[in-house]
């Protein structure tokens, strides 16, 4: 949407008359968010609205432990479970199978992925009974709010209803701004006019189109230059949509914390993408580790679900599980070094190789993204295998 001049204009416009009403803010604003995502995906749109009119009301009557309760919560989860799966996730499997793929004529909502999780966080807390007394209004505003539709943060509604300025202040749109232009100077600068032509100069087919002339080290630069393109690509747009908000005095939740210095993988994943994994842990990984009582199991669990997030295909699935296995050696590296009292390396010495080995790793992963339309599985692995000389 960045690269539109409506979204600047209606931003632009929105903001000035949301501060100049005396009241009725929240309306005014979901009602142009909604009004504006309608005209980018009607059809989509008009689905998520009968699905935010089901969770408001339907939620708060699943506030219980009885039967019907918990039949209420799991209709809602599942049904939205099974909505995301249906357009992300089912079209590449008949694909596999039907001549004329399927995918080719199911288009994917708009935002299908990060309203989903919103809609499961709401239920879920909901039904605990940790989200304060809202209004419709409210709620459909937070579900539409077009600065974070499409690019996320996830953000929770209890943090929404928390962290929201009730009047106007200069610190506030300054904020706000000079976030904007951040996220900007980051996309348009350093992602599109520098790194990118970097990146692209050779594509991942050209680099496998003969793998024996491909050096190990040429393989590692071209993952290192996508891990940095797909960062400050998708930070800055993190950026931007946090610097929105902020300009209508929401204080959206943050998504990366300079994740390249990490000191392990474990802290890598509270830097990046920090309102997924902070979802993932809540939502996937407590319930998991609380039914089997095995941490491998829950790691693993989470981390198929944050691959599986950002599409249904084999690439992304094992983009999640590498990571799973970085962390699961992590955490049985750290046990093993205090319960054996292992102290060669401290301080500034262990951050070193710490952000050094975890740079290294996280890195590796690209081979999954940058063949994931580019080759596949096949590509990733023959790639993967060069980065250490074989092929």
């Amino acid at each position: 949407m960045i690269t539109s001049a409506a979204f600047w204009l209606i931003l632009l416009g929105t903001v000035t008359i949301y501060w100049l009403l005396p009241k009725g803010r929240i309306p005014f604003l979901g009602a142009v968010s909604f009004a504006y995502l309608a005209t980018l995906d009607p059809w989509s749109i008009f689905g998520l609205s009968v699905w935010t009119a089901l969770f408001y009301y339907l939620a708060p009557r699943a506030a219980g432990k009885d039967r019907s309760e918990r039949f209420i919560l799991a209709f809602l989860v599942l049904g939205i479970l099974a909505y995301l799966a249906y357009f992300k996730y089912i079209p590449p499997l008949l694909a596999a199978f039907i001549t004329n793929p399927f995918e080719e004529r199911l288009l994917i909502p708009l935002g299908i992925s990060y309203f989903s999780f919103k809609l499961i966080h709401y239920a879920v807390e909901t039904a605990r009974g940790r989200i304060a007394e809202h209004s419709l209004a409210t709620f459909f505003t937070y579900v539409f709010l077009f600065p974070i539709f499409t690019a996320g943060p996830i953000e929770r509604f209890d943090h929404f209803l928390k962290n929201r300025d009730e009047q106007v202040s200069r610190e506030a749109l300054a904020e706000g701004g000079m976030r904007i232009v951040q996220g900007l100077i980051k996309k348009f600068v350093f992602a599109e006019a520098i790194l990118y032509p970097l990146f692209a100069a050779k594509t991942t087919t050209v680099l496998l189109a003969d793998p024996r002339e491909i050096a190990p080290l040429r393989a590692w630069l071209h993952l290192a230059l996508a891990y940095a393109y797909f960062y400050l690509d998708f930070s800055s747009y993190s950026d931007i949509a946090i610097g929105a908000a902020r300009l209508f005095g929401f204080r959206v939740t943050e998504n990366f914390n300079f994740p390249f210095l990490a000191p392990n993988i474990s802290n890598f994943w509270n830097r990046w993408h920090i309102s997924l994994s902070n979802w993932c842990r809540s939502y996937v990984y407590m319930p998991v580790l609380g039914w089997s009582r095995n941490p491998y199991l829950a790691t693993y669990a989470t981390f198929a679900a944050i691959g599986l997030w950002h599409a249904g295909n084999w690439n992304q699935l094992s983009w999640g599980l590498y990571h799973a296995t970085g962390i699961t050696i992590f955490q049985t590296w750290s046990r093993m070094r205090r319960k054996h009292g292992w102290r060669r390396l401290e301080g500034w010495k262990q951050r070193v190789v710490g952000t050094t080995l975890t740079s290294l790793f996280v890195t590796g992963s690209y081979v999954f993204i940058v063949t994931e339309h580019d080759g596949g599985m096949g590509a990733a692995l023959r790639l993967a295998g060069k980065l250490f000389g074989f092929g």
